[in-house]
């Protein structure tokens, strides 16, 4: 499955590429607009279809039940 690409805030273009799995905070990943150069950062915001390229214990897991 390739992820949708993110639309380009600066020129409105469609063509960009990420960059790195995450930017300044843990919530965004960098991404670079091909049109007109800039980079940029998305708001991941749980995103499943881009999957991170971080070890295992760094990936998202389903919450376990403290009771169990």
């Amino acid at each position: 499955m390739t992820p949708k690409p993110k639309r380009c805030p600066f020129c409105g273009s469609s063509d960009t590429v990420k960059e790195a799995d995450f930017g300044t905070s843990l919530m965004v990943n960098r991404q670079r607009c091909r049109h007109c150069n800039t980079f940029f950062e998305a708001v991941k915001w749980g995103d499943r279809s881009d999957p991170l390229d971080v070890p295992a214990f760094l990936a998202w897991r389903e919450p376990t039940d403290p009771r169990n």
